[in-house]
């Protein structure tokens, strides 16, 4: 155990480049800080204690986990191989003819949505990355705008409940309202320091681009998974029995020319037995949850390898990516896989309990426990998911084990929770303003390519603006959002690369250093006392 380095510790780096620690020069009333000063909202642990992390031996971390995963994972390629294709080749059978109406009107062409998508793709592609310049310019002012506009939005929420006479609504609107401003004037002084948070990770995240690459080549993976499940839940289906294909004649059916066809009809009864709707389920959001947390332990790595060895991790393709994509995806695999577990297993119940909410089987006290049991679910869910948010930047940054690195988390909030907990708010609502923003730019985008080729939307009748607006939106709503929690993944990391190590970032980014020492003094004055 050592003792903590505060976070306003300033250190005056010697002009010449004689870097021996002897030269360096930290006034009395620094030092005297070093001995005394955790946070100044410390206070769960008032001795002061931190165990700063150590980069572990490269090793797998939880094995079994990692078995385990592939194990699953083999098991749904094997259930869609064997059991899925051919189901869907029996459902999708084409048998010389159409049961669809033949006239050409009622046909909708799907090629022009599909250049529409490819536009509007490429132009929040390019929307997205002119947001990190212009986060990194004003993000004080941002982080302000985003939390006013979430009290419009608050508001605007009371207004419709009363203008639409719910009146119940209104009221709890209007309690969630004045709460939300508390909320605001509380940590309205915090600001600066989020947005020295949010600028510093937007540098890292800049100066290591490729990173944003890796994380969509894993959406595509995690698309490409979402299929392949798909089709086992089809061959499963088929196996149990509960889908029939039955062959109907339509030769009496509006044919001018005589000539008989059939069709097949599809038809589904009943639900899945629960072992196999929970195991197809786990199987589903345990994956789902490893390709989420991959990149959450890949942006930890690079980040932390830009903050103590900026040489690495300062190009597009710097070798702090590769060596941290694979770390992620061999030694550290088994830790990803066991907290995405823990999760997953949540998810399931939650799932078969609002499945089972849904079902009219239910009385009204059984109805009631259920929604108390799916309410207590989610709530388990988001508290294991925020632990796992910073569990899994201790995987990245030193190579920790699932329970070590959880150990660490503990500490960290013991010491520095709440100062986290605002900080990492705030950067989230800026964040969340930004998705919407560009989505909206997007789905001008949309209109914009329908006034000047309606052709591509034709045969939608008189929604051709909506879904040429609203399909944008959602093109650029989930582009924007998957490189915006790359920026958010950064900012976590730097939260607690800061709290670990800020000796060595001022060593190695002087600049940034000082701005985030400059904005904590800012939140505390008279605590620093410099």
């Amino acid at each position: 155990l050592v003792t903590p380095t505060p976070i306003c510790y300033l250190i005056d780096l010697p002009a010449n480049n004689n870097h021996n620690n002897n030269d360096i020069m930290v006034s009395q009333e620094e030092q005297n800080l070093t001995q005394t000063l955790v946070d100044p909202e410390n206070l769960d642990n008032p001795d002061g204690q931190w165990t700063k992390g150590e980069q572990q031996p490269p090793q797998c971390r939880d094995a079994w986990a990692a078995v385990l995963f592939y194990a699953q994972f083999v098991a749904v390629a094997v259930v869609a191989g064997v059991l899925g294709v051919p189901a869907v080749e029996k459902y999708t059978a084409d048998d010389g003819s159409s049961s669809l109406n033949e006239d050409s009107s009622s046909t909708v062409d799907y090629t022009g949505l599909l250049y529409a998508s490819l536009i509007a793709g490429g132009c929040s592609f390019v929307f997205s990355a002119l947001s990190l310049f212009v986060m990194s310019m004003c993000p004080k002012l941002l982080v302000q705008i985003s939390l006013l506009f979430s009290l419009v939005c608050s508001l605007l929420m009371v207004v419709a409940s009363f203008y639409y006479k719910n009146i119940i609504g209104g009221i709890f609107g209007i309690i969630f309202f004045l709460l939300s401003v508390c909320y605001a004037c509380m940590v309205w002084r915090r600001i600066p320091f989020a947005a020295a948070n949010l600028n510093t990770g937007l540098t890292a995240v800049k100066k290591n681009a490729g990173v944003i690459i890796v994380s969509y080549f894993i959406v595509v993976l995690s698309f490409l998974y979402s299929m392949l499940w798909m089709t086992a839940l089809v061959g499963v289906y088929d196996k149990e029995g509960i889908c029939d294909t039955t062959p109907s004649d339509t030769s009496n059916i509006g044919s001018n020319t005589g000539s008989g066809s059939s069709t097949t009809t599809v038809t589904c009864q009943g639900s899945l037995a629960w072992g196999y709707f929970f195991l197809l389920l786990l199987a589903y959001f345990w994956t789902e949850q490893v390709f989420q947390n991959t990149i959450q332990v890949i942006i930890a790595g690079v980040v932390s390898t830009w903050w103590f060895d900026p040489d690495e991790a300062s190009s597009c393709c710097s070798k702090a990516i590769k060596d941290s994509f694979v770390r992620a995806t061999t030694t550290s695999f088994g830790s990803i896989c066991f907290g995405s577990l823990l999760v997953a297993i949540i998810q399931t119940l939650r799932a078969m309990v609002q499945n089972a909410r849904n079902s009219n089987d239910n009385g009204g006290c059984a109805a009631f426990l259920l929604c108390l049991v799916e309410c207590l679910l989610r709530c388990l869910e988001d508290m294991l998911e925020y632990f796992n948010k910073y569990a899994y930047i201790y995987v990245g940054m030193y190579g920790y084990t699932y329970l070590e690195a959880g150990k660490n988390v503990m500490t960290l909030f013991a010491q520095k929770g709440w100062s986290i907990i605002i900080s990492d708010n705030l950067v989230s609502n800026v964040l969340s303003l930004f998705c919407l923003i560009i989505g909206g730019l997007t789905g001008c985008v949309g209109l914009i390519v329908n006034e000047i080729n309606p052709s591509w939307f034709e045969g939608y009748e008189g929604a051709a603006m909506g879904i040429a607006f609203g399909f944008s939106f959602l093109i650029g709503l989930v582009i924007s959002a998957i490189l915006l929690s790359v920026v958010d993944s950064s900012v976590n990391t730097v939260l607690v690369a800061f709290a670990e190590a800020p000796a060595e970032f001022e060593q190695n980014h002087p600049e940034l250093s000082s701005a985030m020492r400059d904005a904590w003094r800012e939140v505390y004055p008279a605590e620093c006392g410099f």
